[in-house]
């Protein structure tokens, strides 16, 4: 009975950006605002308004009542004292049309509030409890949607002898809620496996709360829309039924009824029709009008999305002469050229100058690589290059390929050079690649788009690219879908897409952000080698300056829409003279000194929107004076500097490098580089085996299972995410997971705080604090939860958009029994714990950086004074500085409080930088464990060699110098378990053994063997090798 849009849009980006950073007060007038921007939104408030009113205030000034009879004015016409003319028995069609509409609202909002409530408190208890629960509830409404609701009103209403309208409601309401019922549960169900969601549950918050707090703010939006198609579908359903004489009994009166009785005599006595017909059409009409106005005004990505009005894309090209800088170069001339080139974004905010005079070339066969923070406009400068800026963007600048310029092309010239002459790899190949088609086929549409191929040709060739670029089994795989596919695997068909029409220039958007250390470094060498086969220039945009250390060329450091540094890569890298540069340098953690304490640079980038004056980088810059605030330095080569920066402190800064080179302390930061000590704490000066076990698990196994058939789900494919792991934390210890994506880390933590499954296998014990919280009852689940806490990988998404720090601060300690004023005094405290101010209090979680975030996420998981810290990739998700602020952050507390981690990260840098023990899981078992300094030096498992192998260092000259232990393929899936060692397939180590052993590699699992004191690795010939530390 209910239509409304589809709710998946709305209870995503509705939720956490279009709600987060405001107040109930100021979302209010945000939501007024763009519906005013929406003309037929805007036409719909007025009318139903306007008939609001009416109906209410009209009968007050209307001299007759709908009652009232005037038996001289039988069917007279409009006019005089009867505006809408008389019926046939006297009445005043104007009174009676007022009546009808108030009863129309009446019913239409009752019920629409009604179905709303019934279908939010049946949907969000299924939802969340899942389980039989949820099975019953489903069931429940499966079988109302098969009922035919209008009928059986019709039936009620026609069994009641009085069907007063309040029982109408209540009628209409029992067979509506059902698909808003359907869509909340469906949105619980997604809402409960968010992190911010996820962390109430764990910091023991009941059920009842987080739904209250957490689950139904955050179906907001959804529920107004529907609400508001609900009160248009009461309205017609009332007047239906009343057409039809149900429901209503004079002297009641419905503009259904009155549409009725004018039906038969809509020619002789039109007056009697369309008045009434009239308005009930205005009434659903408004607030269809308006639904579809709230859908926009509460849908952020119609708004982000459209500028101001009027606002059009705009390209400027124009050329200009190089500047010095580039002047030098007399190699070949340039294959992409682009000269001041400025982007501007109009926003509801103002214009956000995200490109601000950008220039640089890129030479046949050249890697030039663009870094910097998040925001600094790498990714807007590559997107004006291949010309997919929105349509309001203002370009303006010049950017020539083979010197022709493509800010003069339309929209059908850019697409005979996309794909052809100018390829991009996108961060995510997920979302890159389409995935109703195989990437067979989407690697022969890209082949005959550009070439007069035939259908068997062009797969030939995209078999023999997939083969290129390394994918196992073209030949099958070429049939695949995406989905079907590994990251490593999709990324690697986009390269293939990309170097399918040997393009001149190869641009590469952050295209390892989301891959492990081994895959990227597949990916990496995979660039390099269609860099090399295919002579084309390589544009790779990152904030990693590890990554590009030993694939770039020359490098340009970006910030606040500009360039602030340039140079060949092994000058900037071993000479910065910027002090930005400088900071994410030392930003960067490194095996080789792992207890080096990082120097991030402090504060966050400046808005778009509002630059300060003079530097933007001054108000973060350790060396900035007064002259620095005046005037925004130019991008030139200066004395004592030997390549361009745009800082007037770079000679000194070149003297302080020089100085500390000759007293041979070289290094990577502009403060103090400090070294931590050795064990200080009294937890580390106390041997190992004398400190009580926080953490036990012993034996744990997580099985999933797999494809589901007609009969049920098939053991023969269960997914063997964790498969028998035993290891133990002590007090004041770290211990890292590491290991490829998909081997089992973050399972593995989460069997810490989650309950047993109800589908899959689970097996083994998990002890926290001596009790096991798996098999545990809800009351010691949350009693435990002031044992153990978890910080998420995503530090925004962790944090309910809704929520002001403070009460996402105060939420867990109010739960176990605070008071609002011991609670609060708690909150500050912590806040000055994790380095931020009362004044962040009052702020929501979009009005906060990615570190600030984080740093609240950690002050969360600290406010019960847990003995255990679970830490998701705790910085995976931030820019380099902000990893870094964050890890020192983590270093501290930890010699602090003496508090226990389980760490999971990809990145064996953090590892070595926070962690005491390291275990290395493969394909869901630990394959490797002892001291972090002992495997990270001295590892002797093949795997840990290869991961260790695979880590870039941010050294332009060692890293072009050293050499990779090879990785043989890709890792398999978790169902794929084969007898014998697991990664023997893709072992270095196998390929060089004689038969006999590797019959035994074949034929036995290993198991772990002690490799010293306090190491173990489980394999048959397990060896150390050479380390990084």
């Amino acid at each position: 009975m209910s239509v409304f849009p589809d709710p998946g849009g709305l209870l995503t980006a509705a939720q956490d950006d279009a709600l987060a950073g405001r107040s109930t007060s100021r979302r209010v007038v945000q939501v007024v605002r763009e519906l005013g921007r929406h003309p037929a939104a805007l036409v719909g408030s007025t009318v139903l308004v306007g008939l609001a009113a009416l109906a209410c205030c009209g009968p007050l000034f209307q001299p007759w009542d709908h009652r009232d009879l005037d038996p001289l004015a039988l069917r007279r016409p409009p006019g005089g004292s009867h505006p809408f003319g008389t019926d046939g028995a006297g009445a005043d069609v104007f009174a009676l049309v007022l009546r009808g509409t108030q009863r129309s609202l009446v019913v239409g909002l009752l019920t629409a509030l009604l179905c709303t409530a019934i279908a939010v408190a049946i949907g969000t208890v299924a939802g969340y409890a899942g389980g039989w629960t949820d099975r019953a509830a489903l069931g429940c409404i499966q079988l109302f949607l098969v009922l035919p609701g209008f009928l059986l009103v019709t039936a009620l209403s026609s069994v009641v002898e009085d069907t007063t309208w309040l029982l109408l409601v209540v009628f209409l309401a029992a067979f509506g809620w059902m698909i808003t019922g359907r869509a909340v549960r469906t949105g619980t169900r997604s809402l409960k496996q968010r992190d911010f969601v996820r962390a109430s549950r764990y910091l023991g918050v009941p059920g009842r709360t987080v739904i209250r707090r957490h689950v139904v703010p955050s179906l907001a939006s959804f529920l107004v829309i529907d609400a508001t198609l609900q009160f248009g579908s009461a309205v017609i359903a009332e007047a239906g039924l009343a057409y039809l004489g149900f429901g209503v009994h004079p002297p009641e009166v419905s503009l259904g009824a009155l549409i009725a009785t004018g039906t038969p005599n809509a020619l002789a006595y039109p007056w009697l029709f369309y008045f009434p017909a009239g308005c009930l059409l205005l009434l659903c009409l408004s607030l269809f009008l308006i639904g579809d106005g709230l859908r926009d005004a509460l849908d952020p990505r119609s708004v982000a999305t459209r500028g101001p009005r009027g606002t059009t894309r705009r390209a400027t090209p124009f050329a200009e002469a190089p500047p010095a800088s580039e002047q030098t170069h007399v190699q070949e001339p340039p294959v992409l050229e682009v000269r001041d080139l400025h982007v501007s974004l109009p926003s509801p905010g103002g214009t956000v100058h995200a490109v601000r005079g950008v220039s640089f070339t890129v030479r046949p066969g050249e890697a030039l690589a663009i870094v910097g923070e998040s925001g600094a406009g790498k990714s807007v400068t590559a997107a004006a290059v291949l010309g997919l800026l929105p349509e309001h963007a203002e370009v303006r600048g010049s950017v020539r390929l083979h010197g022709r310029e493509l800010l003069a092309l339309d929209e059908a010239g850019l697409c005979r050079v996309r794909g052809k002459d100018l390829a991009i790899v996108f961060q995510d190949s997920l979302s890159s690649l389409t995935p109703v088609y195989s990437v067979g086929s989407q690697i022969v549409e890209a082949l005959r788009t550009h070439r007069r191929l035939s259908r068997s040709a062009a797969r030939r060739r995209a078999i023999e690219l997939l083969g290129t670029v390394d994918l196992p089994d073209p030949e099958r795989r070429i049939d695949a879908y995406p989905h079907e596919l590994s990251g490593g695997m999709r990324q690697r068909v986009a390269i293939a897409m990309a170097i399918a029409n040997d393009p001149s220039v190869l641009v590469a958007d952050e295209p390892t952000t989301a891959l492990d250390v081994t895959t990227q470094a597949q990916i990496l060498d995979l660039i390099g080698k269609a860099r090399t086969a295919t002579g084309a220039a390589v544009l790779i945009i990152t904030h990693d300056l590890a990554v590009v250390a030993g694939l770039a060329d020359r490098i340009h450091v970006m910030y606040a829409g500009r360039f602030v540094e340039e140079g060949a890569v092994d000058d900037v890298y071993e000479r910065p003279r910027m002090p930005y540069t400088v900071g994410l340098l030392g930003a960067v953690p490194r095996l080789e000194a792992r207890r080096r304490a990082l120097t991030p640079i402090e504060g966050s980038p400046p808005s778009a929107l509002h630059l300060p004056q003079g530097c933007p980088f001054a108000p973060r810059c350790p060396l900035a004076d007064d002259v620095c605030r005046e005037e925004e330095p130019a991008l030139k080569v200066r004395d004592g500097v030997g390549h361009p920066t745009a800082c007037l402190r770079g000679e000194e800064l070149g003297r302080r490098h020089t100085g500390e080179q000759g007293q041979g302390r070289a290094r990577t930061a502009v403060g103090p580089a400090s070294v931590t000590s050795g064990p200080g704490t009294p937890w580390e000066r106390t041997p190992r085996d004398e400190r009580p076990v926080v953490l036990r698990m012993d034996g744990v196994v997580r099985h999933y299972p797999g494809r589901r058939s007609s009969l049920g789900w098939s053991r023969t494919d269960l997914v063997r995410a964790v498969d028998g792991v035993s290891l133990d934390i002590r007090e004041g210890e770290t211990l890292a997971l590491v290991g490829e994506s998909g081997s089992g880390k973050t399972t593995l933590l989460r069997q810490v705080v989650e309950p047993l499954p109800q589908q899959g296998h689970a097996t083994g014990t998990v002890l926290v604090a001596g009790q096991d919280g798996r098999c545990a009852t809800p009351g010691l689940r949350r009693r435990l939860s002031r044992e153990v806490q978890m910080v998420f990988q995503d530090p925004v998404a962790s944090l309910d958009p809704r929520m002001t720090v403070e009460d996402i601060l105060t939420e867990p300690l109010l739960a176990h029994g605070w008071t609002r004023e011991a609670s609060t005094r708690r909150a500050v405290g912590l806040l000055d714990l994790v380095g931020l101010g009362t004044e962040h209090q009052d702020r929501y979680p979009a009005q906060l950086s990615g570190g600030q975030a984080q740093r609240v996420g950690i002050a969360r998981a600290l406010a019960l004074r847990p003995k255990l810290l679970l830490l998701d990739e705790p910085v995976a998700a931030l820019d380099v500085s902000a990893q870094a602020t964050v890890l020192n952050l983590l270093h501290r507390l930890r010699a602090e409080l003496g508090i226990s981690c389980l760490l999971v990260t990809h990145d064996l840098a953090v590892a070595g930088y926070l962690a005491d023990r390291v275990a290395v899981m493969h394909r869901g078992r630990v394959v490797e464990t002892g001291a972090a300094h002992t495997v990270l030096a001295r590892p002797s498992h093949p795997y840990t060699q290869v991961l260790l192998s695979a880590v870039p260092r941010p050294e332009p000259r060692r890293e072009r110098a050293r050499t990779r232990l090879p990785v043989v393929g890709e890792e398999p899936g978790t169902a794929d378990v084969h007898a014998g060692c697991r990664f023997r397939r893709r072992c270095p180590r196998y390929a060089d053994l004689p038969p006999e052993q590797r019959r035994r590699c074949e034929a036995e699992d290993p198991m772990p063997s002690a490799q010293g004191e306090d190491h173990t690795a489980a394999c048959h010939f397990a060896a150390p090798g050479e380390g990084r530390c």
